[in-house]
């Protein structure tokens, strides 16, 4: 992970590439809901359609597999630290939204409104709502509340498009 980090902060990365957060979120949301989107497609959106050394992208597929994992364990693949601002987690709804958005006819074939419910939260998060709202603002409580939510609505997704039919 640091080598990812140390990458994302540092001058060498495209000035329109994904925030390491944003990546975080995204490769979440495509560890849950599969789709058909290909390596490459993957890491051109992350990256802006810039190519990367070897040892980066290998890096991104290492921290797919460990954010596979972790759901695999029905654990929420936590990158935010309790000291780093409300900022971060933005970056990675917003990150997490792409993901849905680039894909979105898969997220909402199944249960479309059981999708919608528990991505509202991570959603409402991304701030990507704000230009829709405008003046209606939500209270910070219930802004908190939601945020509270997104790893059991996150674990929840994951189980709704990866557990057996038969299950």
């Amino acid at each position: 992970m640091n080598l990812l980090f140390d990458f994302f902060n540092s001058d060498d990365i495209a000035d329109e590439a994904m925030y390491y957060f944003e990546m975080h979120g995204f490769l979440t949301s495509l560890v849950i809901q599969p789709g058909s989107i290909t390596t490459n497609q993957m890491l051109d959106e992350i990256f802006n359609h810039e190519a990367v050394d070897a040892s980066i992208s290998t890096a991104v597929f290492a921290l797919q597999k460990e954010i596979e994992q972790a759901l695999l364990n029905a654990e929420f693949p936590d990158v935010i630290q309790a000291d780093e601002d409300e900022d971060s987690l933005t970056l990675w709804a917003t990150g997490f939204m792409q993901g849905i958005f680039l894909q979105q006819e898969n997220w909402f074939e199944k249960e479309p409104d059981l999708v919608a419910e528990l991505t509202l939260p991570i959603l409402n998060c991304s701030e990507l709502l704000d230009e829709e709202l405008g003046d209606v603002n939500l209270n910070d409580e219930v802004l908190e509340q939601m945020a509270d939510t997104i790893p059991d609505c996150v674990i929840d997704l994951y189980l709704l498009f990866n557990t057996p039919e038969n299950a």
